[in-house]
């Protein structure tokens, strides 16, 4: 009999089962059965189904008529013969090692609920954000996925999925129903071990079912009882806090008192790098000035004046696939490089190499998003600080102030432009004192024409430079 028992519901994933169960048959944990229940899919998910079983005995198909992922997972969860199950979503997928180390945590007895830490795959990356499985935290909002190795004779004595959350939250209702009723303990191992795919909303079922999200949060809170009696002294404190908020607050960059504004915390509400030197947006990220990525990070090429005109243009034809040539590998990054004839700016850290049809749609969504925010800020902030430190050429200060009159004269906030220019007779490191020289353009020089050699030296002329003008 084996010792796991996965159980993998499966409706119309023909364009990620492969993955999911080629990430199930490298488990280093081997004494498995896969029980995959095709649940009625209308795609060529059954087919691919029986290609995997041909070739791995471990492979179980059960077929039904569409009926739900609720009645999928029972279904499988009946037909499982081991006593440990792992239930997987096909379009999901895992590490090589996960089974593996969720077995040895139930066997020890670290829990009887093993989750991990999730890494998002998709339409979104990172990690997944999880609040700590405590029973606190679990009355609030669920802190695990569906993935989570636990007993079958556990999830009998809970009555299995139920059929009132067949639309959503099924997995939520079963891990309540373990911890308040069965006292349940739920152990993460701090590793990510489980790929969580967020998917177009159309292809989405919660986000189909997001409608009904408070309604079934209700049923949640009506069916277990403690869940409120651990949710009771947070909405006491939340109503402190609300009533709190009213004499005192923090809101867009200013402290309330009675809803007056009386202190503004930063000299700007938004700092945004303009270039050139690649360490400005880390600058302004070590001294947490840094809110977004701007449409400026990490490029090079093109003189300031070129980029505050695209400022001031409000980057109309800035990413226009017309505009770009194909320039060469970088070496340093494995990336392509392309340069933008109308802007004269290169970029380099997003492309991958290949077919710039398909690689440039979602660069381009990307950068669009970066520029409509950069307009939003110049448009709603009261203050914003522009920054721009010369990398190997000495700009013309005048034009300088004339483009940076012209975009307060357009924008809507108070904009300030630090430059921070070249002078080639200045030492590397030294730098002098900043001031304005113009009603919005704060000035001073420095050395900086070779990289990477003199980029600590500049970097660090540029952190002192921005602590004394923004901080």
């Amino acid at each position: 009999m084996p010792k796991i028992s996965v159980i993998i519901p499966v409706y119309n994933t023909e364009k990620y089962l492969s993955e999911c169960l080629d990430s199930v048959l490298k488990q280093t944990f081997t004494d498995i059965e896969v029980i995959c229940v095709n649940d009625g899919s209308s795609d060529n998910s059954a087919k691919i189904l029986e290609q995997y079983a041909a070739r791995d005995k471990r492979i179980h198909i059960i077929n039904q008529k569409n009926s739900g992922v609720v009645t999928a997972r029972n279904n499988g969860i009946k037909n499982a013969q081991s006593d440990l199950i792992f239930p997987l979503d096909g379009d999901d997928f895992i590490e090589p090692t996960t089974l593996e180390k969720m077995y040895k945590c139930i066997m020890s007895g670290a829990g009887d609920i093993i989750t991990c830490r999730v890494e998002l795959c998709g339409e979104q990356r990172g990690e997944m954000s999880l609040p700590r499985p405590t029973k606190f935290n679990m009355a609030r909002k669920n802190c695990l996925v569906n993935a989570a190795l636990f007993k079958k004779s556990d999830f009998i004595a809970c009555g299995g999925y139920s059929n009132e959350f067949d639309t959503a939250l099924e997995d939520y209702d079963l891990w309540l129903n373990m911890v308040f009723n069965h006292n349940k303990k739920i152990y993460r191992i701090p590793e990510k071990l489980f790929y969580y795919r967020i998917k177009q909303k159309s292809e989405s079922r919660n986000m189909q079912t997001c409608l009904f999200h408070k309604q079934l949060i209700k049923q949640l809170y009506n069916k277990y009882s403690a869940m409120r009696l651990y949710l009771m002294p947070y909405k006491i404190g939340m109503n402190f806090v609300k009533f709190g908020h009213f004499f005192f607050r923090i809101k867009k960059n200013c402290i309330y008192i009675f809803k007056i504004p009386v202190y503004r915390i930063r000299k700007y509400d938004t700092v945004i790098s303009v270039g050139a030197a690649c360490f400005v947006p880390s600058t302004l990220t070590v001294l947490k000035l840094r809110d977004f990525s701007g449409p400026f990070d990490w490029m090079y090429g093109s003189d300031v004046i070129t980029r505050l005109k695209c400022i001031y243009d409000e980057f109309n034809h800035y990413f226009d696939y017309s505009d770009f040539e194909y320039v060469d590998i970088n070496p340093d990054n494995n990336k392509a490089v392309y340069k933008n004839n109308r802007t004269g700016i290169y970029y380099n850290h997003d492309f991958e190499p290949g077919d710039f049809a398909v690689t440039f749609p979602p660069i381009a969504e990307k950068y669009a998003r970066r520029t409509n925010r950069m307009l939003e800020h110049l448009n709603n902030d009261k203050r914003v600080l522009l920054v721009f430190s010369e990398l190997g050429q000495t700009g013309d200060k005048n034009e300088i102030i004339k483009i940076i009159d012209k975009i307060n004269a357009k924008f809507n906030a108070k904009i300030d432009f630090l430059y921070i220019n070249h002078n080639p007779d200045m030492r590397p490191g030294i730098y002098t004192k900043p001031k304005r020289i113009s009603k919005n353009v704060i000035y001073c020089e420095y050395y900086y024409k070779t990289y990477p050699t003199e980029t600590d030296a500049a970097s660090r002329t540029l952190l002192k430079v921005v602590t004394k003008i923004a901080k």
